[in-house]
């Protein structure tokens, strides 16, 4: 026996040869061409595991024993409220993702410049000098192709498409990784909004509007300074609304056996990998990649397109033993095997995985594909 979960009969390996960014994105291409004309080298000192599952689906809810009983049938289980995860990666820091995806922004707004027949009418009526305008000539002939390289993978595009959040194209540049999970959940969804007050924001307008307000409020304090009650009413500016953060809470016995695979190693093999993903792999002394982002949906409750694992604990019910598992394990390259070791085991797991959103908390994904994810099969079906 081996691992069953992950594929460590040669499908996980570790990398070889390091770029600053994937070459599989336009980004990447240009930016390794830059390197390689200096004579730029970054090489790792620890090469990057590439974990590969045996699994399409890691269906928890169908092949896991979190349930006490008699084995239910899958027409049953189907009907289990569940979660579903994609697991995507990096490809691009945060930092060079969000400078070029507000670059592609301004490349937008310049070219609408360009294209508006009142702004060149303006230009003209005030005189605009020569410089004026070739500034605005050489920041769009600067920006032109941005639109094109900075709009995140093919990946990325059809996940925001499905949310309804094609605005948001380029904010992260991800590729899945092949993991996808089906988890059990329990308890209810929290709901997130905007906030309301009376300051509209950093910016010259609500300042103007702000001052104004002053003076109106100090004119009429005096004006009706003897009278009881005075009060203008002030209108309430919307704020941006918060990320979404939710828990997903469940069990897992090591005590019961739904199938032909040992229940310890097969929930054992999995807490790990959730473990292992989610940290942060040093590979040079400057260099440490993120750990793993998720693509997470609850049919008919809420949609995550990016979100990451701030917290998980993993509590031991019942009587503890010592027992056999087996792990990945490996040198540093080539192939990412597996080895035999003994470990304190539970009856039982009380699993808690709080999941948090990488961008706010919109209504486009209530009216997406995300909305309404299935699984057919062994197939996870985004919509209909």
């Amino acid at each position: 026996m081996s691992t069953v979960l992950i594929n460590t009969q040669g499908g996980s390996r570790f990398q070889e040869g390091t770029d600053l960014v994937s070459t599989g994105t336009q980004v990447g291409t240009d930016v390794n061409k830059i390197l390689k004309k200096f004579s730029v080298q970054l090489t790792d000192t620890d090469n990057k595991p590439i974990l590969k599952p045996n699994r399409k689906v890691i269906d928890v809810v169908n092949d896991f024993s979190w349930y006490a009983g008699p084995t239910s049938s899958q027409a049953a289980l189907n009907k289990v409220p569940c979660i579903f995860l994609t697991e995507r990666e990096q490809l691009l820091s945060s930092l060079i993702s969000g400078a070029l995806y507000y670059l592609n922004a301004s490349a937008n707004v310049i070219k609408a410049f360009k294209e508006s027949d009142y702004i060149q009418s303006t230009l003209k009526k005030i005189n605009a000098a020569d410089a004026t305008k070739k500034a605005l000539e050489g920041a769009g002939s600067l920006l032109d192709g941005f639109q094109a390289r900075t709009s995140g993978t093919d990946s990325d595009r059809a996940l925001l498409s499905q949310n309804n959040l094609k605005s948001l194209e380029g904010i992260y540049f991800t590729r899945p990784t092949g993991f996808q999970y089906r988890l059990p959940i329990y308890g209810s969804p929290t709901i997130t909004t905007g906030e309301w007050d009376e300051t509209g924001g950093e910016n010259k307008i609500s300042q103007f509007i702000e001052s104004g307000m002053k003076t109106v409020n100090t004119i009429s304090d005096a004006v009706n300074i003897a009278q009881p009650g005075v009060y203008i009413e002030k209108p309430m500016y919307f704020q941006e609304p918060k990320g979404r953060s939710e828990t997903v809470t469940f069990p897992l016995a090591n005590t019961i056996r739904r199938g032909t695979v040992s229940p310890i190693q097969q929930n054992y093999e999995l807490l790990w990998l959730l473990a292992f993903q989610n940290k942060p792999y040093k590979t040079s002394f400057g260099r440490t990649p993120p750990p793993k982002i998720y693509s997470v949906s609850v049919p008919g409750q809420f949609s995550m397109p990016y979100a990451y694992i701030s917290e998980m604990s993993v509590e031991f019910q019942g009587t503890i033993r010592k027992s056999k598992v087996y792990v990945p394990t490996g040198n540093g390259s080539g192939s990412i095997n597996s080895k035999l070791i003994e470990t304190p085991v539970p009856d039982a797991y009380q699993v808690s995985i709080t999941f948090s959103s990488l961008i706010k908390d919109y209504g486009n994904a209530m009216l997406g594909d995300n909305f309404s994810t299935s699984l057919e099969g062994n197939t996870v079906i985004f919509g209909n």
